[in-house]
């Protein structure tokens, strides 16, 4: 049997690891687009403003800044013969910078689309307080992706997701998910998972506001710290998904789906799971490029760079120190994280959550133990679920076919 790639390798045969399964041979696949460093409300778990540094970048993405940032899209896409370039535009509350630049964006990218043949589909992630009827018409005629920010039932999303003066943000929040739900409009609705609460509540909730595609995602913290365990409230979440898609598919919860999708052995949407390198870079409000946008919870200029899109084209980026040590560690995994069984499935958890001061990536996820306790009884489960049909109709148990019992 072939180990899974790092296991039984000298140090230097996993530094040759990247170059061995191609990796190297990917372009940037996708931006994420800061196109507002301010924020509208004051969410306490917030990593975007764990880095000081974010104040000292305009408050919104200027034309210039804008035109340039096009140029250098049509000039990769072009360069590398892509057939899809995803942009998320993101925050801060990227609304804040104005519908108008939004159809301005989107118009562009329909351009460069007829150009080059590449599609490039634009998101946003939104805590959706200044979303109205004109907003969601764009969303609709420009076709934008949205995902809103949505921590569940009240008691849950105003624990942490405020106001300035220190209210709730819920029912704002409340009302545009609704509303979006209701227009032909792609969307989903981001929580974060707070596991001093069972999981029914955020099922019966979403279910109850007509929401079936939605995530509920790990809580971001680094080695450094310490998180509250997660895996029971994952093991409980899915057994509420299993049920829920018993006789059909009614619910997607996208951490479960992708999960099972790299469990299966296929690359999962997502950077947070799977073994796999991550390809992403973040675009300032300034124009300066700069590595994966969630490791500023390691704290002021972690993510900095020298790097912008006046004097460098999108790839330049891969020269870059940090944002090359971050996708480096993508694929080069802890030594625990080798010899362990979900390592193509896990990937070794989201990269933020692998950070220490002391060690950089080189370390297990902090939520380690919660990781594999979630994908084992997800093994479980599956394989008492899943069966094989032999030639003369029978049906037989994944486990029992996998352990040789099907003939031939």
């Amino acid at each position: 049997m072939v180990s899974p790639p790092g296991i039984g390798m000298s140090a230097d045969a996993q530094d040759a690891l990247p170059d061995a399964l191609g990796f190297q041979e990917q372009p940037i696949s996708q931006l994420l687009v800061k196109v507002a460093s301010r924020c509208n409300i004051d969410c306490s778990y917030c990593y975007w403003f764990r880095d000081a540094s974010v104040y000292d970048k305009p408050k919104l993405m200027s034309s210039e800044v804008l035109l340039q940032l096009l140029q250098r899209i049509e000039e990769h896409v072009a360069r590398h013969s892509l057939i899809d370039f995803p942009i998320i535009l993101h925050g801060g509350e990227p609304l804040l910078w104005g519908i108008d630049n939004f159809h301005r964006i989107a118009a562009a990218c329909e351009g460069i689309t007829s150009r080059t043949g590449c599609d490039i589909p634009i998101a946003v992630t939104t805590n959706g307080v200044l979303i109205d009827d004109e907003w969601l018409n764009c969303f609709e005629a420009r076709n934008i992706q949205v995902a809103i920010s949505l921590d569940g039932p009240e008691h849950i999303h105003d624990l942490h997701r405020k106001t300035f003066q220190g209210t709730g943000t819920h029912a704002a929040a409340e009302r545009a998910a609704r509303m979006l739900a209701s227009r032909d409009i792609a969307m989903s609705a981001l929580a974060v998972c707070n596991p001093a609460y069972p999981p029914k509540e955020y099922v019966e909730f979403f279910a109850s506001c007509g929401i079936a595609n939605y995530d509920i995602m790990i809580p971001d913290a680094t080695v450094d710290e310490t998180p509250a365990s997660v895996g029971s409230f994952y093991k409980g979440l899915f057994d509420l998904w299993l049920e829920a898609n018993r006789s059909k598919p009614t619910v997607n919860i996208r951490i479960i789906a992708d999960m099972i999708t790299a469990m299966l052995g296929n690359n999962s949407p997502t950077e947070g799971v799977g073994y796999k390198p991550i390809e992403l870079c973040t675009v300032m409000t300034d124009g300066s490029v700069e590595a994966h946008d969630v490791l500023r919870i390691a704290g002021d200029g972690f993510t900095t760079t020298k790097f912008n899109i006046f004097e460098h084209a999108i790839d330049d980026v891969r020269n870059e120190p940090r944002w090359k040590a971050a996708r480096d560690a993508s694929i080069q995994l802890s030594g625990k994280c080798q010899q362990c069984k979900f390592m193509n499935a896990c990937g070794g958890g989201y990269l933020p959550h692998r950070f220490s001061r002391k060690n950089g990536y080189d370390n297990p996820s902090v939520y380690c133990d919660d990781l594999y306790s979630m994908f084992e009884n997800m093994q479980s489960v599956l394989e008492s679920h899943l069966y094989v049909s032999k030639p003369d109709g029978e049906r037989l148990g994944v486990r029992d076919a996998l352990a040789g019992r099907v003939a031939g």
